[in-house]
């Protein structure tokens, strides 16, 4: 078998969804699997992926339902050792691939035998790119200088911009350190050989870990510019304090078992870091959330949708507006390129942008995304017919 795909999934069930029919698309041809891990969700997963590919329509769709949440690295180890693939593609279930991205990047590993990591080109929400797309080492040096800020005050700086290896051109293939676990595809007789996720990690960390070791092992890692998107480009941002706990700490763990010599230094900061930037995250998210009540109280706002649709979904549309009191206006004309989106926008402000997964490809979405100027306010959505479903980077809008 060519490829595994291995997906670990907790309470998100319709982007699990959206993520395998991207897939499927990026796979047509391929000989290959997919392994979805539940992790004891509490939204009804299970019987939704049931329901959604009942028996014989997905052939290739291997779901593991877990009695309970194991974490992110031991599930992804569960689902290795039961792979069959030459390669395993490790993929977040917050992502879409393009239809030719799967393809390019065996191909790519197909190139380079001393391949230990390969990832890609990942866009937020906005089509923005996403700079945890490759990462340099998290030495003590290059996390001072993210914890510090140092590097966005010089976002192409090598020495201050290490961290997110900044001083790298966005849209060429590149040697690089540290692959994103949201897509990030290996050898599967390499890891069996050298190890999987390290599950001291429960959350965040396991990728820099593993790719960590593909370095020291003697493989080299890469970066291949095809498009993905991750809406968690979008979500993480809010920085809550247990979302900056969780990740400190995870940096922390990595930093005992392979900077151990900097420990008792390190330590001191990065609780003091830990707790200075969560404190200022909860003061930044607290004045938004108050913002947010007073001009929703003085200006209320609904949420605004720019549909590019075909014709027969016009009605489902405008049913899910009704649902979920929507402003939404509607497009049946085929868009080709990024102007002749603003051109239909006009002097509206639309919150999202949504299109419609049976008139456009996949590939063809990421690229309108990306291709849009800098500066815009309104992030990407989709449209999946066969569900009837708006999925945004923040809402699921069903029927």
């Amino acid at each position: 078998m060519r490829l595994s795909v291995i997906i670990v999934n907790y309470n998100v069930k319709y982007y699990v969804y959206q993520c395998l029919q991207s897939l499927r698309k990026a796979a047509q041809g391929l000989e290959w699997e997919v392994l979805v891990v539940d992790n004891n969700s509490t939204d009804g997963s299970v019987e939704y992926f049931k329901e959604s590919f009942p028996d014989g329509t997905f052939p290739e769709l291997r779901l593991i339902a877990n009695t309970d949440n194991t974490g992110f690295g031991k599930a992804n180890n569960q689902a290795t050792h039961m792979a069959n693939g030459d390669y395993v593609l490790y993929c977040n279930p917050d992502t879409f691939v393009s239809e030719d991205t799967l393809r390019r990047c065996l191909d790519f590993m197909d190139e380079h035998p001393d391949a230990g990591c390969l990832g890609v080109k990942m866009l937020n929400a906005n089509g923005t790119f996403a700079p945890e797309s490759r990462r340099g080492v998290p030495t003590p040096w290059a996390s001072f200088c993210k914890i510090t800020r140092l590097s966005k005050l010089f976002p192409h700086s090598k020495t201050f911009g290490y961290y997110y290896l900044q001083h790298l051109p966005v849209n060429e293939p590149a040697q690089v350190e540290i692959v994103s676990g949201a897509f990030m595809m290996v050898k599967r007789d390499v890891v069996e050989k050298m190890g999987v996720f390290d599950e001291d990690y429960f959350m965040y960390c396991e990728d820099t870990d593993l790719s960590y070791r593909m370095l020291k092992a003697g493989y080299q890692n890469y970066y291949l510019p095809t498009q993905i998107l991750h809406y968690k480009g979008e979500s993480t941002r809010q920085k809550t304090y247990s979302y900056v706990n969780n990740f400190y700490k995870a940096i922390f763990v990595f930093f005992k078992k392979h900077f151990n010599s900097h420990l008792f230094l390190l330590r001191i900061f990065f609780y003091i870091a830990i707790y200075v930037i969560a404190a200022g995250s909860f003061l930044k998210s607290t004045y938004k959330q108050l913002a947010y009540q007073i001009k929703k109280r003085i200006a209320p706002h609904k949420t605004q949708l720019l549909c590019f649709i075909s014709e027969e979904h016009k009605e489902m549309v405008q049913h899910l507006a009704s649902k979920h009191s929507l402003d939404i206006a509607i497009s049946h004309h085929p868009i080709d390129n990024a102007h002749q989106i603003l051109s239909v926008i006009g002097k509206s402000s639309p919150d999202y942008v949504v299109f419609d997964t049976d008139t456009y490809s996949y590939g063809q979405i990421l690229n309108l995304a990306h291709s849009m100027p800098q500066g815009h306010n309104f992030s990407i959505a989709t449209l999946h017919p066969e569900k009837g479903i708006i999925l945004t980077n923040l809402f699921k809008f069903t029927p």
